[in-house]
């Protein structure tokens, strides 16, 4: 029997408005409601996904910034994994095409070489926005991540650039086409939906996890059953092809899929 889900925000249990349903958000409740427990895995910062945690009404445990910080039901940290400060030095300070927008994520600060409307437009927290700023010159002790937004065929240059120099210091992926993300070698989603298992004295047999893109690989190969969305990218589709697959988010995939899981299990 299934005691977890863990779910991914954007593409997944937000809906292309980045808001979570009402039927999704009853769906949470009937779940959670069954004894069941729920967890956020977002690459979003912790402040956006705070704000989903309290409009859904739930103390919930949140993996932020791609596993980078998992803090509890109460808003403590139980784990922290920043990006080593030499390495976000040296990509603030290397020259990459000046189209590509360079973000840097503290535990306060969202900052970037410029401003995008169009990231500016998928912000969950009015008052968590980006910082245009020159990078070079800030604190960089604190990083939690780097994430580049531009074209894929220029991201995918950086891409190779960035593996040949750091190697196996950095995980580097793709949450999007358009974004590409820059954390510590050993964060990533499923690392620390393993933590909270484990905080939780829960297995991965008894998890489901919900993911559209691949930052959402190694948290979906983990656990018992991997649910994709139909809206996945094709490279998580080729990842996992054995894997179920849901109805979009616009369609209440996850919420549609929890029900029926749920459904089976009462019955």
């Amino acid at each position: 029997m299934y005691k977890i889900a863990i779910s991914d925000l954007d593409g997944t249990l937000l809906g292309p408005d980045h808001k979570v349903s009402s039927k999704t958000t009853e769906s949470i409740q009937q779940w959670r409601n069954s004894g069941r427990k729920f967890v956020i895995a977002t690459g979003r910062h912790y402040i956006e996904a705070k704000k989903i945690q309290d409009e859904l009404g739930a103390p919930i445990p949140l993996i932020t910034s791609n596993g980078a910080r998992i803090h509890d039901q109460h808003g403590h940290i139980i784990l922290k994994q920043n990006l080593p400060t030499d390495i976000a030095t040296a990509i603030c300070e290397s020259s990459f095409d000046p189209s590509v927008q360079i973000n840097l994520f503290t535990d306060q600060a969202w900052f970037a070489n410029f401003s995008i409307q169009a990231l500016t437009g998928m912000s969950i927290d009015t008052d968590f926005h980006c910082q245009a700023t020159d990078l070079k010159v800030i604190d960089k002790s604190n990083t939690i991540k780097i994430f580049f937004w531009g074209d894929r065929e220029k991201l995918d240059v950086i891409y190779k650039t960035l593996h040949a120099q750091f190697a196996d210091r950095i995980n580097l992926t793709f949450s999007l086409d358009k974004c590409l993300e820059v954390m510590e070698a050993n964060t990533n989603k499923g690392a620390a939906v393993n933590a909270v298992l484990k905080t939780m004295n829960l297995t991965t047999q008894q998890a489901i996890a919900f993911g559209d893109g691949m930052n959402d690989v190694e948290m979906l190969k983990m656990v018992g059953k991997p649910i994709l969305m139909a809206n996945s990218q094709q490279d998580l589709l080729n990842a996992l092809p054995d894997a179920e697959i849901t109805q979009s988010s616009k369609e209440h995939g996850v919420a549609i899929k929890m029900d029926a899981i749920l459904s089976v299990a009462l019955n």
